[in-house]
């Protein structure tokens, strides 16, 4: 073969191979810039898949929160109507009327002085001294009136004119008293008693405000007055005769009433309807017509 021919097909060759090579190239070009669009595109689809898997589990979170808050509410529900159907069942149960206590205070704080009748044989008093009173003993006698003076109750007996003493002490605001006549008026006087000879030592207040001193006595106030009730049995409303049971023996018998009416009238005394009906009863003095007293003695005034 002529050297032009082996030339020239050797120059053809080495285009062939180099034309192979820069479209090789460029076609490693293309790809690579392929694939980086390819990954570029990629990448935002996965942002946006992660940004939807997120949004749905917060769907499923929110939904899971929510049949939580309806689940508590109907448990709320229920057990509200379970209390208030309790508490109606227990209203019922209540009965129909309402207890109420009311404490009494300890003082009123006036100057008062009340009587009343426990028995025909008892009373009972009680009696207060305002403050302002107080201190009115206090500026006419000295700051230690109270502790030179001591309290008493002066009982007076209107219908048989007599008069009772009775010592007191400064820790009570209320007494019992024995008494010897039932059916009889009484009154009670609060005061007090200087343990010495009284001292004025504010002549102006003793005058201004009337204070009454009677020797070492001073009054303080009076009570109501009161009629000790009957001790008697009446006896005016019963029948002739009247049923009476022995409890000792059990026998029964009838007692015949009219004659004890037309002897003592309309009220009997109690001894001696018990000495004319039981007489048996009484022979070994079991019947004992004394009331037990305070056997203080009587003041002297009169």
């Amino acid at each position: 073969m002529p050297k032009n021919e082996e030339l020239e097909k050797e120059n053809l060759n080495n285009e062939l191979t180099s034309k192979i090579q820069v479209e090789s190239s460029e076609k490693s070009q293309s790809n690579v810039q392929k694939s980086k669009k390819n990954v570029e595109e990629i990448a935002p689809n996965e942002n946006v898949v992660i940004e939807k898997i997120k949004s749905f589990l917060s769907k499923i979170i929110a939904m899971q929160e929510e049949a939580k808050e309806e689940l508590d509410t109907k448990k709320e529900s229920k057990n509200n109507k379970e209390t208030k159907s309790t508490l109606v069942k227990k209203v019922a149960d209540v009965p129909k009327y309402m207890l109420e206590y009311y404490d009494l205070p300890y003082r009123y704080n006036e100057t008062i002085v009340k009587v009343l009748a426990q028995t025909p044989k008892k009373l009972f008093v009680y009696w207060d001294i305002a403050d302002a009173d107080r201190q009115k003993y206090i500026d006419t006698f000295g700051n230690d009136f109270f502790s030179k003076t001591y309290p008493v109750l002066l009982l007076y007996n209107e219908d048989k004119q007599y008069v009772r003493e009775i010592p007191i002490n400064d820790y009570a605001n209320s007494w019992y008293i024995d008494i010897d006549d039932p059916k009889t008026k009484y009154i009670i006087q609060l005061g007090r008693k200087f343990i010495d000879e009284p001292v004025i030592v504010n002549q102006n207040t003793f005058n201004e405000e009337n204070i009454i001193l009677q020797s070492d006595y001073l009054p303080f106030a009076f009570s109501n007055m009161m009629e000790a009730p009957n001790d008697h049995v009446l006896l005016e409303t019963l029948p002739d005769y009247i049923l009476f049971r022995n409890i000792k023996t059990n026998e029964e018998s009838l007692k015949d009433l009219r004659d004890l009416r037309n002897v003592f009238g309309q009220n009997y005394d109690v001894e001696e309807f018990y000495k004319t009906h039981y007489k048996e009863e009484l022979t070994d003095g079991r019947f004992d017509m004394a009331n037990p007293s305070s056997k203080i003695t009587s003041s002297s005034f009169k």
